[in-house]
Parts: C-alpha cells; sequence; structure tokens
C-alpha cells in the first residue's frame, strides 16, 4: 500500500515539473517579447523547483532540501517584489493592485511562519 502513495506522489511531482517547464517557456518567450521581466514571469520556476524537491526526496535529501530552500527563497522575493509596491500604494491612497497586495500578504504569512517553525525545531533540538 505504502508503495502505491509513493508512486502516486511522484507522478504528482512530475506533472507539477512539466506544468512548471511549459510555463517557464511560456513565460520566457513573453519576458523576450514584452521586452522587460515581471515578476510573475519567476512563478513557474517555482513548480520546477518544488515538483524537483519532491522528486529528489527519497534519493538525494540533502539536495531536496537545498532546492525547497531555494524555491522558497526565491517566493520570497518574488513576494517582495510584488506586495512592497502595492503595499505603498495602498498607504499612499493611489490606486491599488489588489492582486499583488494579495501576494505580498500571502508571501508575508508565509515566511513568517517559516521562520515560526526554523525557531521552534531549534528550541526543541536545544532541550
Amino acid at each position: 500500500m505504502a508503495r502505491t502513495g509513493e508512486a502516486r506522489a511522484s507522478t504528482q511531482a512530475r506533472l507539477i515539473l512539466a506544468i512548471g517547464a511549459i510555463g517557464l517557456v511560456i513565460n520566457v518567450v513573453d519576458w523576450f517579447v514584452g521586452g522587460s521581466p515581471q515578476p510573475y514571469h519567476a512563478f513557474p520556476l517555482l513548480l520546477v523547483l518544488w515538483g524537483a524537491a519532491d522528486l529528489l526526496r527519497a534519493a538525494r535529501p540533502a539536495a531536496a532540501r537545498v532546492v525547497r530552500g531555494a524555491a522558497g527563497v526565491l517566493m520570497v522575493a518574488i513576494g517582495l517584489a510584488v506586495g512592497v509596491p502595492a503595499a505603498v500604494a495602498l498607504v499612499r491612497g493611489e490606486p491599488v493592485e489588489w492582486l499583488d497586495l494579495l501576494v505580498g500578504v500571502v508571501v508575508a504569512l508565509y515566511a513568517a511562519s517559516a521562520a515560526a517553525g526554523l525557531a521552534a525545531r531549534r528550541q526543541a533540538s536545544r532541550a
């Protein structure tokens, strides 16, 4: 039974990796045609990194942690690049891109929960 779950997780990771790769190609073409990179061009790269980390987890756990950490750093960078200008516009009373603001808030919550989890693991390892 556990083997079926492992196979399903592997299939899902491959599917996420394939969808992310297709999205990455589309966004690279959009970047070249559009002329300037936008923060949302990096979101398919997050899918690629998370899919790769899931596939690496069984064979190379250390490499999977590094890839997942890189995905987390990229996600926080994207969230800051999108969310901070939207928050500044909100404070100034200018028109706000609400989706950008929402992405910034969600990423801030993600970073806070990751920091709290890290602090809890360090506290538990000291005890």
